[in-house]
C-alpha cells in the first residue's frame, strides 16, 4: 500500500470519527449534565475575569466548583472553545470531540508501532482497522459527545505512551528522540491536571517509557545521558510543582475522600467484628486486620470489571456512561478480545506484554478502590488497550478463516475478500443500530439523567421575572445544582457572581441564594409571599394557594412547574 493513499485514508476515518461525534452534538446526550454547565461557567469566568466564580485567579492545580475542586485541565481546554463558540453546549463538549477524535488517530500509530515485525502493507491495514473500530467504539463515542474531564485525560496518557514509544525506535535521529520523550513526559504530566486517576496512571506508565527509553539511550549515548537526563528532570519537576505544594490538601483529596473504599466504615466495622469474635487475640487482629479486608475488596472490585454483562451485555450502570443498548464494545467482540490477548501473550515480546499488563492493571485501580463499580469513566484509560487488543485478534481470525478448506476452488483466492466483507458488514450493520439508537432513543429515554428541562425551565422563569421583578425567586434543588444553570444558560456576568462569594450561603461550594434568588431543598422554605416558586409537581401539591401555574415538560416528563405561590 502506498504512503500516499494510507494517509489518505487516515484522513478519511479520523473525519468520519470527529462526523459521528459532533453530528447532533447538543441533542444527545439530550442536556448537559451539572459537571458540564459547572466547567463552562468557570472556564467562561475565567475567559472574561482571569478569576473562577468564587474569586480564585486563575486556578492551576483545580477548581473549587461545587467544593469537589475539579482538575484544570479541561476548564482551561475550554477557553478557546467558549472564545469562538460563546457559552454554549456545543462549545463545552467540543474539546471532548476533538480528544476522541484524537485518540482515534493515536490508536492507529500505536498499533503501527508495536507491529514492527508484520510486513508493511498489512501493518498499514491492521491499523487502519485499529482506527476503524475506534471510531465506531460505543465506549468512545460515549464519552466524546459530553464534557468528561476523563476523555481528555486518555487522549494525553495515550498520546504520552505513542510519543514515548516512538522516542525508542528513533534513537538514531537522536534530536527527535529526545523531542519524543519529552513530549511523552509533558502529555503524561498534563494528563495529571485533567482527571484525578490519571494522577495514578500517568505517573506508572511514564516512568516505565522513561527507563525504557534510558536502558536504550545508555547503550548509544554515554556521553549525554546525563544531560538529558538532567533536562527532563528539570522540566518535569517545574511541571508538577504545583501538584507536590497541593499534596494532602482539599485540592487534591477532596474527590477521593468522597467516593474511596477507604473512607468505607463497614470495612472496619467488619473488621472489627470479626477480631471480637475471637476475644482480641493477636492472631485475629492480624488475620483480620482492616488491610486484608481492603485488599479482598479491591480485587473483587477489579474483577468485576470483566464482567460480560459489563462489557458486552447493557454497559455501565450508570445511564450517563452507556447508551444501555450495547455494553462498552459490540457482542461479538468478546471473540476478537480473546483471540489477540492470546495473539500478544504469544507473539509480543516481553517489553510490549509487560507494558501491555501494566497498563491494563494499573488502569482499572483507581476504580478498583472507588463506589460505584464497575465503572465506565473511571476505566476509559483503559479503552485503547482493549480495542488494540480486539483489532488484532480480529486480524488473526480472519487468517484462520482463510486457512480453512475450501469445497469451491473458484472461491479460494476470493475468501480473504469475502470473510473481510462480511465482517465489515456486521460490524457496520452494529453501528448503525446503536447509532440510530443514540440519536433518536437514548435522549428520550434517559433525559433526567442529564438533568434536562432546566434550559426551558431557566427561559420561562426570565419570562415570569420580567412581568413580576419585584418578587422574590425560590427554586428548588430536587435536579441538581439550580444555581449554576441559572448562570450557564444567563449567561450571567461572572463579577457579579464573584462578588455574591462571600456573603451567600452555600452548601460546601454551592450557592443556595444568588441576588432575589433562593435555592432550597423543599417549597416548606419558601418563607416569602408572594414569590415565584419553581418545583416539581410533587412539591406544588404541598402548596395551597398557586397562580399563572405553568408545566415544563421535556421528552414527555413534566419535570418543572413555575408558578407564584400566594
Amino acid at each position: 500500500m502506498k504512503k500516499t493513499l494510507f494517509i489518505f485514508l487516515i484522513g478519511i476515518i479520523t473525519f468520519f470519527a470527529f462526523a459521528i461525534r459532533v453530528f447532533q452534538l447538543e441533542k444527545s446526550p439530550p442536556a448537559p449534565y451539572w459537571e458540564e454547565v459547572a466547567l463552562g461557567y468557570d472556564a467562561y469566568s475565567i475567559l472574561k475575569t482571569g478569576e473562577d466564580h468564587h474569586g480564585n485567579s486563575w486556578p492551576i492545580v483545580a477548581f473549587e466548583s461545587f467544593g469537589d475542586w475539579k482538575p484544570s485541565g479541561y476548564f482551561y481546554a475550554l477557553l478557546p472553545a467558549i472564545a469562538l463558540f460563546d457559552l454554549t453546549v456545543f462549545a463545552v463538549r467540543l474539546p471532548s470531540v476533538l480528544a476522541g477524535t484524537g485518540i482515534v488517530f493515536l490508536i492507529g500509530w500505536l498499533i503501527y508501532q508495536w507491529l514492527n515485525n508484520v510486513n508493511e502493507k498489512k501493518r498499514f491495514l491492521i491499523s487502519l482497522s485499529g482506527m476503524f473500530l475506534a471510531a465506531i467504539s460505543p465506549w468512545l463515542i460515549q464519552f466524546s459527545r459530553a464534557g468528561w474531564e476523563v476523555n481528555l485525560a486518555t487522549f494525553l496518557i495515550l498520546f504520552g505512551i505513542c510519543t514515548g514509544w516512538a522516542s525508542v525506535k528513533n534513537l538514531k535521529e537522536k534530536n527527535t528522540s529526545f523531542i519524543l520523550i519529552l513530549l511523552a513526559l509533558i502529555s503524561m504530566i498534563l494528563s495529571m491536571y485533567a482527571y484525578h486517576a490519571a494522577r495514578v496512571i500517568a505517573p506508572v506508565l511514564g516512568l516505565f517509557l522513561g527507563a525504557r527509553y534510558f536502558l536504550s539511550t545508555l547503550k548509544t549515548e554515554h556521553s549525554k545521558i546525563f544531560l538529558k537526563t538532567s533536562i527532563l528532570f528539570v522540566i518535569g519537576l517545574m511541571l508538577l510543582t504545583p501538584l507536590i505544594k497541593s499534596w494532602g490538601s482539599p485540592v487534591l483529596s477532596q474527590r477521593m475522600a468522597e467516593t474511596t473504599i477507604f473512607s468505607n466504615i463497614t470495612i472496619i466495622e467488619q473488621s472489627n467484628y470479626f477480631i471480637g469474635l475471637h476475644e482480641n487475640t493477636w492472631w485475629a487482629k492480624l488475620v483480620y486486620h482492616r488491610y486484608f479486608f481492603y485488599l479482598r475488596t479491591i480485587v473483587e472490585q477489579f474483577l468485576v470489571h470483566f464482567r460480560i454483562d459489563f462489557l458486552f451485555g447493557s454497559g455501565d450502570a450508570i445511564a450517563r456512561h452507556s447508551s444501555q443498548y450495547f455494553g462498552l464494545f459490540y457482542p461479538f467482540e468478546i471473540i476478537s478480545i480473546l483471540v489477540g490477548t492470546w495473539f500478544i501473550i504469544k507473539n509480543f515480546s516481553k517489553d510490549k506484554r509487560s507494558f501491555m499488563w501494566l497498563w491494563l492493571v494499573i488502569g482499572i485501580i483507581p476504580a478498583a478502590i472507588s463506589n460505584p463499580v464497575p465503572h465506565a469513566l473511571r476505566i476509559l484509560p483503559t479503552a485503547p488497550l482493549f480495542i488494540i487488543l480486539s483489532t488484532i485478534g480480529l486480524w488473526q481470525t480472519l487468517e484462520w478463516l482463510n486457512e480453512l478448506p475450501c469445497l469451491i476452488k473458484q472461491l479460494k483466492n476470493l475468501r480473504p475478500y469475502i470473510f473481510t466483507s462480511i465482517i465489515f458488514l456486521v460490524y457496520l450493520t452494529s453501528f448503525i443500530a446503536f447509532y440510530r439508537h443514540l440519536l433518536l432513543v437514548y435522549p428520550a429515554r434517559f433525559s433526567q439523567e442529564w438533568q434536562g428541562g432546566y434550559e426551558q425551565m431557566i427561559a420561562e422563569l426570565n419570562l415570569f421575572k420580567q412581568q413580576n421583578p419585584q418578587l422574590p425567586i425560590y427554586i428548588t434543588r430536587e435536579q441538581g445544582r439550580p444555581a449554576m444553570y441559572y448562570w450557564f444558560y444567563n449567561k450571567i456576568d461572572p463579577t457579579v457572581v464573584q462578588q455574591e462569594n462571600f456573603i451567600v450561603k452555600k452548601d460546601q461550594g454551592e450557592y443556595l441564594e444568588f441576588l432575589n434568588l433562593h435555592f432550597v431543598n423543599s417549597v416548606a422554605e419558601v418563607i416569602q409571599t408572594p414569590a415565584i416558586v419553581v418545583a416539581s409537581p410533587t412539591q406544588w401539591q404541598m402548596i395551597e394557594h398557586k397562580d399563572n401555574l405553568i408545566n415544563i415538560i421535556f421528552f414527555d416528563n413534566q419535570i418543572w412547574q413555575i408558578g407564584i405561590n400566594q
